[in-house]
């Protein structure tokens, strides 16, 4: 369903607001598709919250791949729409969420919406100002009224854990061994995400909290692993009651829904330990 769709957009480091390039006739096509698939669905007249599980059901079947944000020496822009892991799924399907309308003219709204959901402050200078953990970006789109977290009101109880995982494993990521001096930068940001307090459902309770998560909530979702904050993110699904996950699986190797329920899919991964739920703020 998914035509190849592949941009790398090189950005001035200082640059808020990405510059506008022309697309080559492949990538227009492609976009095309998608603006087609918007206008069938009137995307555009339906609240942000609302236009999630479409779009995020436009890309089922695409291939799972990670690691596609990290090429050349430099920080930099990448959009690939026709592979993805279950961070860029997020990402892209958001950005799309946000545009003003669905035309050929909205590329350079999708550049802009997306990079301001990748970096912080949408500022790209270098790979720490990308936004690695995922508590740290929800934290981030809250400041900027994107996204709240209604976790706590849902049923949440506090979520004690400490991040460290990327400073004390710096070997494991090619750009922090390329350029040291950035791990003192995610150090810092570590010790901020630290300081604040987030709460999560504990899988064995998403089935009674399920009333409270809606099609197209952002779950973020917690794991034992030491020194993490989560592992896994993807769109709540809802059918008959009952709360599936719509995401890039590693697993099955693209987008899908899980074939179980949401509570029962996570009882099968002994290293999640429950949710965070993001929810588009409605303007």
């Amino acid at each position: 369903m998914i035509k190849i769709l592949y941009i790398t957009w090189s950005l001035l480091f200082s640059c808020t607001n990405p510059p506008d390039s022309p697309l080559v006739l492949a990538d227009r096509q492609i976009l095309d598709t998608f603006w087609t698939y918007a206008g069938q669905h009137r995307l555009e007249t339906l609240p942000v919250a609302e236009r999630i599980p479409w779009i995020a059901s436009f890309f089922i079947g695409t291939p799972y791949q990670s690691h596609t944000l990290d090429q050349g020496p430099e920080e930099s822009l990448v959009i690939n729409l026709h592979e993805l892991d279950c961070v860029t799924f997020v990402e892209n399907v958001l950005a799309l969420a946000f545009l003003k309308s669905y035309t050929p003219e909205a590329i350079s709204d999708f550049i802009r919406q997306l990079t301001r959901i990748r970096y912080r402050n949408a500022r790209i200078t270098d790979y720490s100002s990308r936004l690695h953990y995922s508590t740290d970006w929800l934290y981030e789109m809250q400041q900027i009224h994107l996204l709240h977290d209604p976790t706590a009101s849902a049923g949440g109880i506090p979520h004690r854990k400490q991040v460290h995982f990327m400073s004390e494993h710096s070997d494991l990521y090619p750009r922090l061994q390329q350029r040291p001096d950035l791990v003192e930068k995610i150090k810092e940001i570590e010790t901020a995400i630290n300081q604040r307090t987030y709460h999560y459902i504990p899988k064995e309770q998403i089935n009674q909290a399920s009333g409270q998560i809606q099609s197209g909530d952002i779950l973020l979702i917690t794991t034992h692993t030491k020194g993490l904050d989560t592992s896994h993110l993807g769109f709540a699904w809802k059918e008959k009651g009952k709360i599936y996950l719509l995401h890039a699986s590693s697993t099955e190797k693209k987008v899908c829904i899980s074939k179980q329920p949401l509570q029962e899919y996570m009882q099968g991964i002994r290293s999640q330990s429950g949710i965070i739920i993001a929810r588009v703020v409605q303007k």
